[in-house]
């Protein structure tokens, strides 16, 4: 039950098709257990921002992760403003995310991160 991403390039190979793709959870992706994804999930969607549920949350802190290569870190300024254009479902009717309350997700989620707080040079 290995993930076959390992022997066929790692993480950040695209995969191709849809057997090749991560066993969630694999470790070669992310390593042992981490409640953080967990954590920094619950913590955003506890700020109650309107129109960022769980789905909303999961979406931002993956991308995030994405950002730090699997810790989370916080976004560039132009990763920032598509993000608050992006993360609220267009269906929502809801304007983009303000700077204050994307500023207010981004600290929940690196609170969830104990290596965030270290200076992230830990890779």
């Amino acid at each position: 039950s290995d993930c076959r991403m390992r022997a066929s390039g790692g993480p950040f190979r695209l995969p191709g098709t849809e057997s090749d793709r991560h066993k969630p959870n694999c470790l070669c992706c992310i390593g042992p257990p981490d409640h953080a994804f967990e954590r920094a999930c619950a913590a955003v969607a506890a700020l109650e921002i309107a129109g960022v549920g769980k789905p909303e949350a999961e979406k931002f802190v993956r991308l995030l992760c994405t950002q730090g290569g699997g810790d989370a870190v916080r976004l560039s300024k132009g990763k920032a403003k598509a993000a608050a254009k992006s993360i609220r479902a267009k269906t929502s009717g809801l304007p983009p995310l303000d700077p204050e309350a994307l500023e207010r997700m981004q600290t929940a989620v690196l609170d969830a991160y104990p290596s965030a707080l270290s200076g992230n040079d830990a890779s």
